[in-house]
Parts: structure tokens; C-alpha cells; sequence
């Protein structure tokens, strides 16, 4: 049976459709090339991932580009996301989904349903928010409270070099337990969805993992890269240790990968203190890889409910 909110849904998707349908007057086929586009999109990807959109999606695109300018495309792909979020409620796989991360997926086709002009901003076919947003429609990724779930992930073999000979040994330990290189669950923090990027909602991300492993079982354990599984971050930044120390209890690795300037970006972009630090010279950001096997994650929720039980 259905949950109850997603026939209003749709019927508030149909609406929004219309509208953004009546901006696009000189695509006289413009319903036919959204349908088109939509169509595409939804096979899944496999190991081409989340962010590849296929060449006859990309020719609908561009093709609405050369016909209707660079707004038009931009409302194209907004009505493309609101077409995705319809076909799939219309669709049974939302109905296999755990219900667990039916509920949360439920709720990030609501807030898309509702998005307006302001979000046409990020409605470019290359930008890592439109292609999160396209995710969830598609269920390409899955919702998980705090983050986006990445069923279709995996390790490239040179992170096994990236911690020196040293650390080597350790590291092929770890995936030969894991059972391998891929498939993971990827865990992606979402711009437009912070609401839940807190200890709560990350272990509710945990357990969704967990939940969909039954959907998946081909899938190894959980992988994660960030800045923030530095566990230099913990004393610079007490608020944030949750983010690798909670996985780490479970069992959980995090690996060094590099000192890169995508890591002194994102860790000095909403933190003067980290900026400060930067700059100073006493803190320099570097890229980790957070890597849960299976099991050990299994065992961590099956901890969790037995406390939340007493």
C-alpha cells in the first residue's frame, strides 16, 4: 500500500509541472523532452556513478540550450526533476525500499516538490547540487537523514599507497575483510538538505546503510571521504569529532589520502577559526577516507537498538 502524503504529492508535482511547462512556449514538444530526458536518467548507472548523465540526455539538454537560452534550460531541468520525483512515486521502487529510508525519501520528494525560481540557480547539468537533487529523484541515491546514500561507490586500489609502505599491510588487511574494493554505500553531504547534519542524523544514516544492505547485499560497508575524518579535526573542532569517532567505535578505518586545496576549501570555508589556524601555519587540512566493513557496521546498529530498547 502506498503512504498516505504521495498521492497530495503528486498531485502538487502535476501542478508545478504545468507552471514551469508555460514558461518554456517555444518548446512546443516540451513535455515530450522532458519525458525523454527522464527516461535516460532513470537506468541506473552502475559503476558510471551517480553524476553521469548519458549522451542522448545530454543532446535533450543542449538542444534545449540552443532553443530556449540558458534560463530556459535551467527551468527545463527543474521540470525534469519534477518529473523524475512523479515517475518514480508512480513507479514500485519506492515501495521496496526499507521503510526506514522510505520515510526519508518520502520527505526529500516533498521538499523538491516545492522548490521555486530561487533554486534554478544550481538547475545546471553539471553542478554537484543538481545532480544530488536528480539523485533522490531518480533514486539513484538514497535519502539518509544527514547525508545521500551512494549504493553504486567503491575504492580505487592506489588509496592503499596513499599512507606510505608502512601503512600498507593495514590497509590491505582492511579490504581483504571487507571482502574487496567495491561495491560501497557512499555517504555525500547535500547543500540543500543540512537540516539533519548532526550526531542524531548521522547515525540515522548509519542505520539506513544497515537497512538497505538488504536491498543491496552486494554491497561491502560504507565508505565516506571528507576533511572532517582528520583526527586532528577532533581538537581544532570538538563539535565535529562524532563525524569519524561514533563510525570508529563501530569498528570503523579512516585512511589518509593527501593534503589537497579541495581540503583547505571545504575545511576553512565556514570556520574562521580554521581559517586562522590555516594561515598561521598550525593546521593544514588534508583529505581522509572513512571505510566500514559490513559487518562491524552491522554489529554497531545492533548495539545501538539494544540501548535504545533499555
Amino acid at each position: 500500500m502506498r503512504d498516505q502524503p504521495v498521492p497530495d504529492l503528486e498531485a502538487r508535482l502535476d501542478e508545478r509541472l504545468g507552471a514551469l511547462l508555460a514558461r518554456l512556449p517555444g518548446l512546443s514538444d516540451s513535455s515530450e523532452r522532458i519525458a525523454a530526458f527522464v527516461a535516460c536518467v532513470e537506468v541506473p548507472p552502475g559503476r558510471l556513478g551517480f553524476k553521469y548523465i548519458a549522451p542522448e540526455a545530454r543532446a535533450l539538454h543542449a538542444a534545449v540550450l540552443d532553443a530556449a537560452g540558458e534560463q530556459g534550460a535551467r527551468i527545463f531541468l527543474l521540470a525534469c526533476l519534477l518529473a523524475a520525483v512523479r515517475s518514480t512515486l508512480r513507479s514500485s521502487r519506492v515501495e521496496k525500499l526499507p521503510a526506514r529510508v522510505r520515510a526519508h525519501q518520502l520527505r526529500q520528494f516533498e521538499r523538491i516538490a516545492a522548490h521555486d525560481d530561487a533554486v534554478l540557480q544550481y538547475c545546471r547539468l553539471k553542478a554537484d547540487v543538481f545532480l544530488k537533487e536528480l539523485g533522490l529523484a531518480t533514486l539513484r541515491l538514497y535519502a539518509g537523514a544527514s547525508s545521500v546514500i551512494d549504493p553504486h561507490s567503491g575504492v580505487g586500489r592506489s588509496l592503499l599507497w596513499k599512507g606510505g609502505l608502512r601503512r600498507l599491510p593495514g590497509r590491505l588487511l582492511l579490504f581483504a575483510r571487507a571482502g574487496g574494493f567495491r561495491p560501497f554505500f557512499e555517504v555525500h553531504v547535500h547543500k540543500l538538505y543540512l537540516d539533519e547534519f548532526n550526531e542524531a542524523g548521522r547515525n540515522e544514516c548509519y542505520r539506513c546503510c544497515v537497512d538497505l544492505y538488504a536491498l543491496h547485499p552486494e554491497v561491502l560497508g560504507m565508505i565516506g571521504g571528507s576533511w572532517f575524518y582528520d583526527p586532528v579535526v577532533e581538537s581544532i573542532s570538538p563539535h565535529l569529532a562524532y563525524l569519524r569517532t561514533v563510525p570508529e567505535a563501530g569498528g570503523a578505518r579512516v585512511l589518509f589520502v593527501s593534503h589537497d586545496e579541495q581540503a583547505v576549501a571545504n575545511a576553512t570555508s565556514k570556520s574562521e577559526k580554521r581559517r586562522a589556524l590555516h594561515a598561521a601555519g598550525r593546521y593544514r587540512p588534508a583529505s581522509w577516507t572513512l571505510v566500514w566493513c559490513k559487518r562491524d557496521q552491522q554489529a554497531w546498529a545492533r548495539r545501538l537498538d539494544g540501548l535504545d530498547r533499555n
